[in-house]
């Protein structure tokens, strides 16, 4: 209880008048899908490609045998920006924001695909309002592609993390934790997407 109330005490001493505006702002970290990168299937990258025709004949030969067993694994990295707004009066230095865990859950199209969190704290630190947070994903193909045939399917992966990857139909449900010199302020479950921030 003296912790809480100490809060407030510690923040008008640091920051004067301001203390309400960081006390509010600890609470207003806002999250944003912002691109994927690095889209591999069986390893072969394929961010750069925009067209069957950009994979080689070995790359095929590689493909085709797990396509028709089902077992076509694919993984990229979903970078997601978090719009920190205290920067500009040097809150994040002096309280040392990083947000300490970030459970999510993966979703495709509506569809729940898998869950996890981050591995280590990300750190809030410094004069920029904006960080990406780089979360990996792994998966089956078949998970998010239904296509029964290999160049139909191709394609469909290519507009999901080929040159011009789509993530209209990417959401992450996540319930971050932010920690501070003070202690935790955990958020509620939040929906992140591509077109908006969100911090409720």
């Amino acid at each position: 209880m003296k912790r809480i109330l100490l809060f407030p005490i510690l923040l008008v001493f640091l920051f004067g008048c301001s203390a309400q505006n960081v006390l509010e702002n600890l609470s207003k970290l806002e999250f944003k899908i912002d691109s994927v990168t690095d889209f591999e299937i069986l390893e072969i990258p394929i961010s750069g490609k925009s067209s069957i025709g950009d994979f080689s004949p070995s790359e095929l030969l590689k493909i085709v045998p797990s396509f028709s067993s089902g077992n076509l694994q694919a993984s990229f990295t979903l970078n997601v920006s978090v719009k920190n707004p205290n920067t500009n009066d040097g809150a994040s230095d002096y309280l040392k924001l990083e947000i300490t865990s970030l459970p999510w859950e993966f979703y495709f199209n509506d569809k729940n695909i898998l869950k996890g969190n981050i591995s280590e704290p990300i750190k809030l630190h410094g004069n920029s309002p904006d960080k990406i947070i780089p979360i990996k994903i792994y998966l089956i193909v078949f998970e998010i592609v239904n296509k029964n045939n290999i160049n139909e399917l191709l394609k469909t992966v290519l507009n999901y993390g080929g040159q011009n990857p789509n993530t209209s139909k990417i959401s992450l449900y996540a319930k971050p934790t932010v920690g501070t010199i003070l202690g935790n302020i955990p958020y509620k479950r939040i929906k992140i997407v591509d077109y908006k921030f969100s911090s409720k």
